[in-house]
């Protein structure tokens, strides 16, 4: 047995607990709730600010004309995409898994049916006279 401690979910107190050392251990010691001191969300904060800052710029290039259709176009989809890094990366947690080869596999699935169903929708509005 190993004399492993870790603390359990309360009112903080600390309850000591063995481990039985075998094949599970290393699995069941990273599943042991961690209680971190809890200070400002910083990053969280900056997360908001940055998706709000995102979303204005969007807007007013949109709103005041200011460039060519397609380079509008080009630019608000640029700021679309940089606002879905930044939302994966802070409130999404992207980064900070072990498993970020499913992370992957199922972001990219998610964008292949968002895909469907922008194309889809786009060339049924494009045939829509056609099949009337």
């Amino acid at each position: 047995m190993a004399d492993r401690l870790y603390p359990s979910h309360g009112t903080g107190a600390m309850n000591q607990v063995e481990l039985v050392e075998n094949e599970d251990s290393i699995e069941i010691s990273s599943l042991a709730p961690h209680f971190a001191v809890h200070k400002f969300p910083w990053r969280q904060v900056f997360g908001y600010v940055a998706s709000l800052v995102l979303t204005a710029m969007a807007f007013i290039l949109v709103i005041n004309h200011v460039l060519p259709v397609s380079a509008l176009v080009s630019v608000v989809i640029a700021l679309a995409v940089l606002q879905a890094a930044v939302q994966l990366g802070v409130f999404m947690h992207l980064r900070e898994s072990r498993g970020m080869a499913w992370q992957i596999l199922v972001l990219g699935l998610g964008g292949f049916i968002a895909l469907c169903v922008v194309a889809g929708s786009i060339w049924i509005m494009m045939f829509k006279s056609g099949v009337a």
